[in-house]
Parts: C-alpha cells; sequence; structure tokens
C-alpha cells in the first residue's frame, strides 16, 4: 500500500476580544459581571506538528499555546496568530487567543466547558488567578448585546446594548504584566473580607444590576453615574488606578457627549473605557489628544451553539 505523503490538514478558530461595562474585580469572588464581547478578534491557523510552536505577537503566546494544550490534551500543534486586539490594550488580547485555539482544536465543546479550560489555561501559563469573565465572554458573547454573567453560578443572560451608545477604549500607556503587580495581592484581600476592599465588592456587585436596570430602562444618564462611581470604588477602596488612570478617567468625564468613564480591567494601568453618545466619536477622540478604539458588540467564538438566553 502506497505512503500518503499528504500534509496534516490545518484547522482554523477566531474569537473576539472583550469590554467590561461593569462589574471590576468581582468575577473571581462569584460576583455578578457585564462583559461584552468586541468587533476586535484573534485569528489562529494551526496544524499538527511534531513539537509546539507559534507565531504570534501577543506576549507569553508560547506558555498559553502550552497550557491550553494541555487542558485540552491536545498533541503538539503548530501555530500562526493574527489579531487586531492592541497587546496590553485591556481589551483581553490573551483571553482571544485561548478561545480561539480551543474553538479551532475543539469546536464541538460546550461554551461554557471551553471558557473554564480556557480560564484554567491562563492561570497555568501566568501564575495570576484570573477569573473566568474574560474568557466567557469571548466565548460566549453575542452581537447586540451584553453579557450579564453571575459569577457563582456561571448562569448568564444577553441583556440589549444601545444602538445609540458607542463603546469607546483608550490606552493609558501604562502597560504591565499582572504578574508584576498587586492583583493577586489584591484577590486575596478581598477573600480575606478586609473590609475597604469589600465595600468595593459589595457596592460594584449592586452597581452591575443597577447599570442592568438602566440599560432596560434606557435611562442612558444613570450609566454614567454608575460608572463615575465604580471607578471612585476601584480607586479609593480596591486601590487599583494611578494618576495616570485617574487623570485620563476625569478629562473623559468632561467632554461634551461622554456619558461616563472608568478604569477597566485588572487595574494597575491598561486602559480606561468610556460610553459616549454615538456620532461624537470624533470629536471625543480630539479632546483626548491619543487614540481611541472605538468598539461595537459581537458575537463570541461558541455563540452560535449556545443555548438560548
Amino acid at each position: 500500500m502506497a505512503l500518503s505523503h499528504e500534509r496534516p490538514r490545518p484547522w482554523h478558530g477566531r474569537a473576539p476580544g472583550r469590554v467590561n461595562l461593569i462589574g471590576e474585580h468581582v468575577d473571581y469572588l462569584g460576583g455578578v459581571v457585564l462583559p461584552a464581547a468586541i468587533d476586535r478578534h484573534t485569528r489562529v491557523t494551526g496544524r499538527p506538528a511534531h513539537d509546539w510552536s507559534i507565531e504570534s505577537d501577543i506576549g507569553g503566546g508560547f506558555k498559553y499555546l502550552r497550557a491550553i494544550g494541555i487542558e485540552l490534551s491536545s498533541p503538539p500543534q503548530a501555530v500562526v496568530v493574527e489579531s487586531d486586539i492592541p497587546p496590553g490594550s485591556g481589551l483581553s488580547s490573551s483571553a482571544a487567543l485561548l478561545v480561539a485555539i480551543a474553538v479551532g482544536l475543539h469546536p464541538e465543546l460546550d461554551g461554557v466547558d471551553a471558557a473554564l479550560a480556557c480560564q484554567r489555561a491562563e492561570q497555568r501559563a501566568t501564575g495570576v488567578h484570573v477569573g473566568v469573565m474574560d474568557q466567557f465572554a469571548s466565548a460566549l458573547g453575542r452581537r447586540g448585546h451584553a453579557l450579564l454573567l453571575d459569577c457563582s453560578t456561571l448562569e448568564y443572560q444577553a441583556v440589549v446594548f444601545p444602538d445609540e451608545i458607542v463603546i469607546a477604549v483608550i490606552d493609558s500607556g501604562e502597560h504591565r504584566s499582572l504578574a508584576d503587580t498587586p492583583y493577586n495581592e489584591r484577590r486575596h484581600e478581598a477573600e480575606a473580607g478586609v473590609p475597604k476592599r469589600m465595600r468595593h465588592v459589595e457596592s460594584e456587585i449592586a452597581r452591575v444590576h443597577s447599570f442592568v436596570e438602566a440599560l432596560r430602562e434606557r435611562r442612558f444618564e444613570r450609566l454614567g453615574v454608575l460608572l463615575k462611581e465604580s471607578h471612585q470604588s476601584l480607586r479609593d477602596d480596591f486601590e487599583v488606578s494611578t494618576p495616570t488612570v485617574d487623570a485620563l478617567v476625569e478629562k473623559a468625564w468632561a467632554i461634551n457627549g461622554c456619558l461616563g468613564a472608568r478604569i477597566m480591567g485588572a487595574g494597575f494601568g491598561g486602559s480606561i473605557l468610556a460610553l459616549i453618545e454615538r456620532g461624537s466619536g470624533p470629536r471625543f477622540a480630539e479632546a483626548m489628544g491619543r487614540e481611541v478604539i472605538f468598539c461595537a458588540t459581537a458575537d463570541g467564538a461558541y455563540v452560535h451553539k449556545a443555548k438560548a438566553i
């Protein structure tokens, strides 16, 4: 019988980045969060190989690849990555990479199971005890919606995100690896019930519910108030902001057409999130005086097979 000399067939995966509208530093404590997948994506192409390899601009890409390979019990793969998610921008380029690889290798997985595998992989790769929000949004986000997720039960539901509002993300210019920040220390303090940290957690969870109510009632000014309160809590009670970030947030607050803004993500630099009225984007970017990433909501990698929500 003649031997086949065909090269192993390639596989492809694609997953979006995410923003977290509100609900910061509560996911790993079993709180509720409100992320949204966005129209910035990571695309991967891979094929079986003798050894693991990756071509990627995402820092630590090889560690992420190996970690998700271990979680999915995959043989070695050679992977090439393309992404329009700026690394370090707070849009979860790492979660998008993991979910893109997972959906490429195992598109038949349940989306929740895939998100949990990607969460474990990120923890394995970085040593940072991240929550499940980023991976969940990248896997199961839905276009035109935010995703209200209970991180203790993994129950979730889609919440309509209005067309009149545009999501804006502004890079502070302060980039950091979470492993080099007090992220784990803040988490341990919150888990231990340190009063100042818990004041943020409890008030932030209440703000998530209020934010969802305001979205459903189309009370856009209320959304801005809640974003401002969230930033103040993250700055003063959870202490994850920086003077540079605070200055950017306050600058955004003062711009006509901006509903509200806050630090987004783990903190200690990174990006700020602002919600602005549609049509005010050019004015907002000019007033900020730096690059602004305008985002729309998008479908997650596994949403096509998700249960009805």
